[in-house]
This record gives structure tokens, C-alpha cells and sequence, in this order.
């Protein structure tokens, strides 16, 4: 998404507060967590942006419930660009169902530097786009761990200016003509994580197979699959704390994702390798192609876990990430494979759950890129 280079923070720390939504002893409340900022690229020119988060329980749900949330991301800059992006994910019925996904409106430009792992950034090219964006996946719980359920994926792409230099204003690739993507398909999920927000153990697997046909309003017939796991290792055994406060541990975290994508896919749905969460230092779709493969490592680290107070909350990371695409598995290569580095810090803005806020910086052989969310990546 946004790939700043110099961040400046008008509030150092999110700030929090709670409203009653429960009448029961429990005394259960919604929690609201926000950070606004300011922000400068080469791309955005200055911009000014917010980051929030809102935690909560639905009525009659029990106080050890899997909370729900509602993020809310926003950002405006000086070249009239505008982002508005709400990730979602609900439970209820004792964790029984639940219900995430996204809805968000882009007015943006992204950068293109062709298809496939045979490139250097020698090709870059900009373009102009607007688009809506829906995504929902509904699920219901097997036995102790397993989710299945369906997935509808939606964007549609209004184009509205090409580099009249580039490739792209020439229309022969794919997607190049706009419209809109829609795909409904199934998925599954095993999740053992021991916390949604701050995992010290268990993995979560995620499968999706999402069919994008003329039938459900997709300007394109594709197929486009992808499965995601993450594992979690716990260093160090917890420092006793409160009940009221997650334990703190030194994590190891890994991530792999995999992306196939089949028939007349277009330019803006293949596999597409970087990100604000993945492979940190390239932004999105730096390298694409129809088979993208990536992983990464993240060590978690409390800095002063020994004190009892303010300084309890802060923490480092340092991650890296190997990855490539290639037009088949088959021609996956590792001489192909690039690779990204990097670190930052961790302040824990919500004790109970361990809701942190993410800053980092990631670096990669051509691109850096600088981070900031509530929440971890991965």
C-alpha cells in the first residue's frame, strides 16, 4: 500500500477508550484503539492518515469468547490520493461461526514493472486507479479447530491514466482494460493459535479456491487458489503478570504463502510478491506472475520484560523474507528467489489481549518501505 520513507507521528502512542455495551457483571466493554500520523513518499508526496482498532463481544457471547474487531485505516495525500480500508472479523455462537474480511474504496497509482521474476525495476511504469473493494468469508466450526465455509472476493478496476511510455497503455495485458473481478469460491481453515492478536503457540492454515466467472459479474474468467500457514514458537516461558495482562514471551513467527493463478487472469489479480504484511521491503506486486511463492521469519523480542511498569510495554523485531513468481511451479527457480530484511518496534497498546502497534522498516535489494499498524503482520 503506502511506501513511506519518512514517517512523523502526531500522537507517540495510540490513545484508548471503552464504552459500555454490556449490562452483565462481567462489565465487558468495547475497546477503541487509534494512532493518527503524517506521511511523505517519493509516490504520495505529503499525506496525513489514521490507524484504529475497536474490539468487542456481541450480546450473550461468553467473557471467554474469541473477541471481535473492526480495524479502520485512512489516508488522504497532497496528489488527491485517497485510501479508505475497513478489515473486519467477527465470532459468535461461542466461536462456533465467524465472519471477516474487507471493504475499502482506493484512489490511488501503483507501479508496474512487468510480469515474471526477470527484472531489475528497468521497466517501471505508474498508473492511475479507483476501485471498490469487498471481501467476505463466512465460516462455521468442525469439531475443535477446523473452519470451512465460502469465500466472495470482489474489486472493480477503473483505470484512468497509463505512463505514456510504458507497456501497459497498449492494452495487450490482461486486466488492462479495467473492470470489475468478482469470485466466489470455498474455504478452509485450522486454526490452534493460542490468540488471535499476539500468538505464542499453535498455526493457522488457511485454503481458498475462489472462481471468478461472467456469471457473478467478473469481467474475467479465472481461477485463482491460495493457501497461507503461519506457525508460532514460544522462546522463553512467560514472566508471571496480573490476570488482567498477556504474558510477555519472545516469539519466533513464520509465515508461507502460495498463489496460483489460471486462465485469463488479469495483471492486477496474479500472484503478486510484497506488501505491508509479506515480504516487507517490496510493495505489492512488485514481481507478479501466475505462481508466487514467499515465507518469512520474524523474531519477536520484549525489551524489558523484567519491569514492572511503562517500559513493560515496549518490544523489537527482525524479520526476513525469501520469495519469487514464476508463470508455472514447474519454473520456479532459486536462482530467482529475492530476498528482504528488516526491523522495528513493538508497543503494546492493549495489555489483556496484546494488541500492539507495528512500526518497522523493511529493505530489499531495490525498494525499502516503512510500516505502521495496529496489529502484527502475521
Amino acid at each position: 500500500m503506502l511506501r513511506s520513507t519518512i514517517v512523523v507521528l502526531l500522537c507517540a502512542c495510540g490513545f484508548t477508550s471503552s464504552a459500555q455495551v454490556d449490562s452483565t457483571a462481567s462489565k465487558r466493554k468495547a475497546k477503541f484503539l487509534a494512532l493518527p500520523g503524517v506521511f511523505s513518499s517519493p509516490e504520495t508526496s505529503l499525506g496525513f492518515g489514521v490507524v484504529g482498532l475497536t474490539t468487542f463481544r456481541f450480546k450473550n457471547e461468553s467473557d471467554s469468547s474469541q473477541t471481535s474487531q473492526i480495524n479502520i485505516g485512512a489516508a488522504y495525500t497532497l496528489l488527491d490520493q485517497f485510501l479508505l480500508y475497513l478489515p473486519y472479523q467477527f465470532f459468535w455462537n461461542e466461536q462456533r461461526y465467524k465472519l471477516y474480511g474487507e471493504v475499502g474504496y482506493y484512489k490511488y497509482f501503483f507501479l508496474f514493472h512487468g510480469i515474471g521474476a526477470d527484472h531489475e525495476g528497468e521497466n517501471l511504469e505508474s498508473f492511475d486507479v479507483r476501485f471498490p473493494r469487498v471481501r467476505i468469508n463466512f465460516l462455521k466450526r468442525f469439531g475443535d479447530r477446523t473452519f470451512v465455509g465460502g469465500r466472495y472476493a470482489f474489486d472493480n478496476f477503473n483505470i484512468t491514466r497509463f505512463d505514456t511510455t510504458g507497456v501497459l497503455q497498449d492494452r495487450q495485458i490482461a486486466g488492462t482494460a479495467g473492470g470489475a473481478i468478482s469470485g466466489l469460491g470455498p474455504i478452509v481453515n485450522y486454526d490452534t493459535r493460542d490468540n488471535i492478536f499476539q500468538p505464542y503457540k499453535g498455526i493457522l492454515a488457511e485454503l481458498s479456491i475462489l472462481l471468478n466467472d461472467e456469471a457473478i459479474g467478473s469481467a474475467y474468467n479465472f481461477t485463482q487458489t491460495s493457501l497461507e500457514v503461519s506457525g508460532y514458537i514460544a522462546l522463553k516461558k512467560p514472566k508471571a503478570l496480573p490476570a488482567n495482562r498477556r504474558p510477555i514471551r519472545p516469539v519466533l513467527a513464520l509465515n508461507m504463502l502460495a498463489v496460483a493463478a489460471g486462465g485469463n487472469a488479469p495483471f492486477n489479480a496474479l500472484g503478486l510478491l510484497g506488501g505491508t504484511k509479506r515480504m516487507r521491503g517490496y510493495y505489492e506486486g512488485y514481481f507478479r506472475d501466475k505462481r508466487m511463492i514467499e515465507g518469512q521469519a520474524e523474531f519477536r523480542i520484549p525489551l524489558f520484560a523484567n519491569n514492572a511498569g511503562f517500559l513493560q510495554r515496549f518490544g523489537v523485531v527482525a524479520f526476513g523474507g525469501l520469495g519469487t513468481v514464476a508463470p508455472t511451479y514447474k519454473s520456479l527457480n532459486l536462482q530467482d528467489l529475492v530476498h528482504t530484511y528488516g526491523g522495528g518496534l513493538r508497543f503494546q497498546l492493549d495489555r489483556k489481549q496484546g494488541i500492539n502497534l507495528r512500526v518497522e522498516y523493511g529493505l530489499s535489494a531495490t525498494t525499502s518501505g516503512f510500516y505502521l499498524s495496529i496489529g502484527e503482520a502475521f
